[in-house]
């Protein structure tokens, strides 16, 4: 026998009940059932997904094509991120603190959240830029607390010198602190610089990737190259003229 034969035989043995089935052996109405079964498990999840990410508003469109059970499972669930998000996002502003208030508004307050301080005197100019920068990234980061306190009321005789300073808290720890804004760029900082610094010590959840001062720092770099290689080129000129004089 061929193996096409043996395997009609096979089946016609397994029909009559003579014969138990190959485990291994797939007949058509199996690969349908796996066919049909595999298609369903994929829209299901599809389906699940689309729920997952839908908003209130969305799954309010669904109620005639999905049970309602379910839909109440994701309201539940939505409603419930809705208000973890509010509860976080709280601040959204840089409030001016003064000495009595800053155990209780900056170091309690960093037990659950990161608190961002601004030591400043007025009078400062830089005070009074880094505050303009300020500003916009507490109006953005509402899940980050931003203080500002004159420098006298939070550390008694702190130099001048060391104006603006930014201190950052975190469960009643100063896990970051930056000294004038010279490490920001001086008289040049910008927003997106302060945000840099901020989003690699955790202070604020950033999705910048890169710092904003990367090409200009690679380019500087770039230039002092440059002007190494020129320099060296005119002294080689300059020793080659001396060369013609001597000859």
């Amino acid at each position: 026998h061929d193996m096409g034969e043996a395997t009609e035989w096979d089946d016609i043995l397994v029909k009559h009940g003579i014969k138990e089935p190959s485990a291994d052996a797939i007949t058509e109405e199996k690969l349908i059932n796996m066919l049909v079964g595999s298609a369903e498990a994929y829209e299901s999840r599809k389906k699940t997904e689309h729920l997952e990410r839908a908003s209130l508003d969305e799954l309010d469109e669904f109620e005639d094509d999905e049970d309602e059970k379910v839909l109440a499972e994701y309201r539940k669930k939505r409603i419930e991120e809705m208000k973890a998000a509010a509860s976080k996002n709280k601040y959204g502003q840089l409030l001016h603190i003064s000495e009595p208030e800053y155990q209780r508004e900056v170091t309690d307050a960093s037990n659950d959240v990161h608190v961002v301080v601004f030591l400043h005197k007025a009078g400062i100019p830089q005070c009074q830029l880094l505050e303009q920068k300020l500003k916009p990234l507490a109006e953005r980061f509402k899940a980050t607390k931003f203080v500002k306190i004159r420098s006298e009321e939070a550390i008694h005789n702190y130099p001048d010198r060391n104006l603006p300073t930014i201190l950052v808290y975190y469960q009643t720890q100063i896990t970051k602190t930056i000294i004038t804004l010279a490490p920001l760029g001086g008289d040049s900082v910008q927003t997106s610089d302060i945000e840099w610094a901020l989003k690699t010590c955790g202070a604020i959840d950033s999705d910048m990737e890169e710092d904003p001062r990367r090409k200009q720092k690679e380019g500087g770099v770039n230039m002092v190259r440059g002007y190494v290689g020129r320099r060296d080129t005119t002294k080689q000129d300059s020793d080659d003229e001396d060369d013609d004089e001597d000859n």
